[in-house]
């Protein structure tokens, strides 16, 4: 059984949810940290943690934040860029979607559907995320992506379902690490850097490029 002490910050993150609902018992759970050593629900076993014992993953806290700058979504195309953009089949589509009343999240989505050669029809999946599923909440050119992640892993798997998932998961992954390297995750904060219908552009298709790299490694 492990002593050691657990940071504020990674303490106040493992809270479940009743506890941060009242505000009093954080403060005295803090207390009891300044106080003395904190064990870990891992450190109590299947006994101690209720997780565990159902079998559930353990939850990891999303990573929102890289350090260091980052250079955005927007900003003036590199020469490499250009030359990307200009060979890239789903570049190319999601400008052609601009101005057609979708979202984020449905241009996205949408032009991976055509790139991928599949139904449009699943189109309605992406319909309710525009705008951070509106509520400012993560981007739409993000939900947009992961969504036709699993439709392609699916699409190729359909008769493996843990090989799908695991491709899926590496897809998402690496779109989602990427997507740090370059900014914030949530549209709230976004949407201001793309005002203008240049900055929206060059957004829409820097993503579709990423989207476009990732699935080329599942899809000849």
């Amino acid at each position: 059984m492990s002593n050691a002490r657990l940071s504020r910050r990674a303490f106040v993150g493992a809270l479940p949810l009743t506890v941060l609902l009242d505000p009093s018992r954080v403060a005295a759970d803090l207390g009891a940290l300044e106080a003395g050593p904190l064990l870990l629900p891992s450190d109590l076993g299947q006994a101690g943690c209720p997780g565990a014992c159902l079998g559930l993953p353990q939850m990891v806290t999303p990573q929102t934040a890289q350090d260091g700058p980052r250079p955005g979504f927007n900003g003036e195309f590199t020469p490499e860029e250009v030359e990307r953009v200009a060979a890239s089949p789903m570049a190319r589509e999601i400008a052609g979607l601009q101005g057609r009343g979708l979202s984020c999240a449905e241009m996205s989505l949408l032009a991976a559907l055509r790139f991928l050669d599949l139904p449009e029809s699943h189109l309605g999946a992406a319909g309710v995320f525009g705008g951070g599923v509106g509520k400012g909440d993560l981007c739409g050119f993000l939900t947009g992506s992961l969504m036709a992640f699993g439709l392609a892993a699916s699409a190729r798997y359909a008769t493996d379902r843990a090989e799908m998932r695991r491709v899926a998961r590496a897809m998402s992954n690496e779109y989602w690490d990427w997507w740090l390297s370059r900014g914030d995750l949530h549209c709230a904060i976004l949407r201001p850097t793309y005002e203008g219908s240049e900055e929206f552009l060059r957004m829409a298709q820097r993503t579709a490029l990423k989207t476009e790299e990732v699935l080329r490694d599942l899809v000849p």
